[in-house]
């Protein structure tokens, strides 16, 4: 298997990362186009375990159950001080729609809550293939009405909500945004923070062909199988919840964009960015040297990750006045 430091351009500390994967993950990730979605899953999770541990610990933790439309969701918030009528950002995780949960990404939430100053709240949304699209966005709108229906319990501040993800996240946040514009209630949202989503390029832009190599992580068959698991056969390919880039995206929140430069995702965002620009919505974008898709997982040891989760903390903090 080729050594990651040979790779032009990648950053020394994202290959050092890489290695470390491996040895957390020996004989390789598993193909979920074969092995059982159970393993894949287990795994994906037993890799995480070592990314995820030590880091900020936030003044407080509580976790909640939301009666949703296709089930209980589970919630977890992240307070970074004991300060009342705090803004909230929804956080989605990333994992393919197919694999993650609240535990994946426990350091990331935990990460952004205290450099922002903001609650973060991990919606643990139902996966696919059991439940295919738009059932994560239709949860994401349903947590975000209840936690702005209930947030003086929360201590969070109604009028100050926001919402985002990585990778499958991030692109769930976008078409939630756009199914509020639709309900006429695109107000409820202030802020999207994204990092690294797909929002609708498919595989045909450069960054899909440069960097579909498997060594990259995020191959061409994978991101099919990754489709093909949560979009039904029958959906209208037009749907506006699929292809964000399509749409008028007036109205929708200001933003703030991360993305990995060797990641086949990675034209997506400077994409959207600009149709954002376009439609007169305030983003910021920036771009991460030498990293691959999912590199946010990698504070423990890349530096880039941590900035660009600070980059992501600050954006939140300027945006809600912390």
């Amino acid at each position: 298997m080729q050594d990651p430091h040979t790779i032009p351009g990648i950053d020394p500390q994202m290959a050092d990362a890489m290695l470390k994967g491996r040895e957390l993950t020996p004989g390789g990730p598993l193909d979920p186009t074969s092995a059982s979605i159970e393993d894949v899953r287990a795994q994906y999770l037993k890799g995480r375990a070592y990314w995820n541990e030590e880091g900020p610990q936030p003044h407080r933790i509580t976790n909640h159950t939301v009666a949703g439309p296709h089930g209980p969701i589970p919630v977890r918030f992240y307070y970074p001080t004991d300060t009342a009528n705090a803004p909230l950002i929804l956080f989605l995780h990333g994992g393919g729609y197919i694999l993650g949960g609240i535990e994946s990404h426990d350091r990331i939430c935990r990460w952004l809550a205290e450099r922002s100053g903001a609650v973060f709240a991990s919606v643990d949304y139902h996966l696919a293939p059991e439940h295919k699209f738009p059932t994560q966005i239709e949860e994401a709108v349903a947590v975000l009405d209840w936690a702005r229906g209930t947030a003086e319990e929360l201590g969070i501040d109604a009028a100050r909500v926001g919402m985002g993800g990585d990778s499958a996240g991030a692109a769930i946040a976008v078409s939630a945004a756009l199914a509020l514009k639709k309900q006429n209630r695109a107000n409820a949202l202030k802020f999207m923070l994204l990092y690294y989503g797909n929002y609708g390029l498919g595989n045909a832009c450069d960054s899909a062909q440069k960097y579909k190599d498997p060594i990259f992580g995020l191959s061409e068959p994978r991101r099919k199988f990754y489709q093909q698991s949560y979009i039904p056969a029958d959906l209208d390919p037009e749907d506006y919840r699929r292809t964000p880039l399509k749409q008028d995206l007036t109205e929708l929140p200001p933003a703030f964009l991360g993305i990995a430069e060797m990641d086949p995702l990675h034209d997506n965002s400077p994409a959207l960015s600009a149709a954002l620009t376009k439609a007169g919505i305030a983003n910021e974008l920036k771009s991460y040297p030498g990293v691959l898709h999912g590199f946010l997982h990698m504070t423990r040891s890349v530096k880039k990750s941590r900035q660009a989760l600070n980059d992501g903390g600050d954006a939140v903090r300027k945006v809600f006045s912390i």
